[in-house]
């Protein structure tokens, strides 16, 4: 685009972060005026910025900026640690655990099923299934966040949104393995992806372990909040860092830390809020940035695997916490409305659909087909679940009587 061309040339990094900012925070501005969660209104404004409509954020810009994207999703992380205390999940810690198991084998199964009843072939029901089992945390915490939501449904949310990404990783190890084998007329090494995958998974639980316990220690001998957070940031920066290089799950270890210094260091309710405030721009960009990373393109290409996958996913959320809810004998507003508030997807969905893409593609004829009709598919599903993820969350949250909007003091 001639647009785009000229921006690019004229604009630099900055001016073009910079107004992507601006623009962000005024669409969920305008949004939140309406009653819709601010993130819709920033992941829009992003679509419309990107290169399937104006081309102000290219795809190119989007990838230059990505360690931007990154420490947005670390703070994120963090954030949802924060809310995990051990007095408030100590109580829901078995309704927690069989919620995450039968949501997550609801949807893999369900979507397993339809997808196989389409194609006959079980090595691609079985990837849309481990892709199905994955939740986007960002989205969902930020209108928890935005709308101050207290209450057991709230600390359930940020429990399963945390900890279903690590499901979803080890599921989908053994789906990618088997669909490589097929292809590959039955070589697998479904030993050594089962185990980079967990190894990989406890280096992010032990980095964030071992992060969030020096953050602690400083914390405690620290009395100024101006220095407890530079002292936050900067450990977040440097894990981020570290997690990144060695190729471990950047939310997780965030995660971790977040928990260990929520529940062992004297800190309190206020000095999460000033973080969230003070990363507030960077969140903003994160989720334009997004925006600008979905493409319109690929609606065309969601076909009838892509509703399959839609309405499968949402039945298999839904009915796994129905059941889980049951055998837990959770709450009837856990039972009636956590189901809502799954239902987003973003970057792990993409990612592992992008590896997936990538890893088949040289392959053979058949793993380029695949994965190019696996990741398109993804995206697609992605842009429809971004945007309505945040409302049903907000809906869920209203009818349960757990927004608190007056910020701590």
């Amino acid at each position: 685009m001639i647009l785009s061309s000229f921006i690019h040339v004229e604009m630099n990094i900055l001016m073009v972060v910079g107004i992507s900012i601006i623009l962000g925070f005024i669409a969920g501005f305008l949004f939140k005026k309406i009653n819709i969660p601010e993130a819709v209104g920033m992941i829009l404004m992003g679509v419309f910025l990107g290169e399937s409509v104006l081309g102000f954020l290219s795809y190119n810009f989007i990838e230059s900026v990505k360690p931007l994207i990154d420490l947005a999703l670390a703070f994120i992380g963090l954030g949802i640690g924060t809310e995990l205390k051990f007095d408030l999940i100590g109580k829901l810690k078995k309704s927690i655990f069989f919620i995450l198991i039968f949501e997550s084998l609801g949807a893999f199964t369900l979507v397993t099923l339809g997808v196989f009843i389409l194609t006959h072939k079980l090595y691609i029901a079985l990837v849309f299934g481990a892709l199905a089992v994955s939740t986007a945390p960002a989205a969902t915490a930020k209108v928890l966040w935005d709308y101050g939501a207290k209450g057991d449904l709230t600390t359930t949310i940020f429990s399963i949104i945390a900890l279903d990404d690590i499901v979803a990783i080890i599921v989908y190890a053994f789906a990618f393995s088997y669909a490589e084998s097929v292809i590959l007329d039955g070589k697998t090494v479904l030993i050594e992806i089962l185990l980079s995958s967990l190894l990989h998974i406890a280096g992010s639980i032990v980095l964030g372990l071992v992060t969030g316990a020096m953050m602690v220690i400083l914390f405690n001998k620290i009395e100024e909040i101006t220095r407890v957070l530079w002292l936050i940031f900067i450990c977040v920066i440097a894990i981020s860092g570290v997690a990144e290089t060695m190729g471990f799950s950047l939310i997780l270890t965030n995660v971790i830390a977040g928990i260990v210094f929520t529940n062992f260091s004297n800190s309190n309710e206020k000095i999460f809020y000033l973080i969230r405030e003070a990363t507030y721009p960077l969140v903003v960009l994160f989720f334009v940035l997004i925006g600008g990373k979905l493409r319109l393109d690929y609606l065309p290409h969601i076909g009838l695997i892509g509703l399959t996958y839609l309405i499968m996913r949402f039945a298999g959320k839904f009915s796994g916490v129905a059941v889980g809810s049951h055998v837990s004998k959770s709450s009837a507003r856990i039972k009636k409305y956590l189901g809502f508030c799954l239902l987003t997807q973003g970057g792990l969905a993409i990612g592992l659909a992008t590896s997936f893409y990538y890893n088949l593609a040289t392959l053979s004829e058949v793993g380029y087909h695949l994965g190019t009709l696996v990741l398109n598919t993804i995206v697609a599903t992605t842009l429809i679940v971004e945007i309505l993820g945040p409302i049903f969350v907000k809906y869920a949250i209203t009818k349960t009587g757990e927004i608190y909007k007056k910020p701590p003091t």
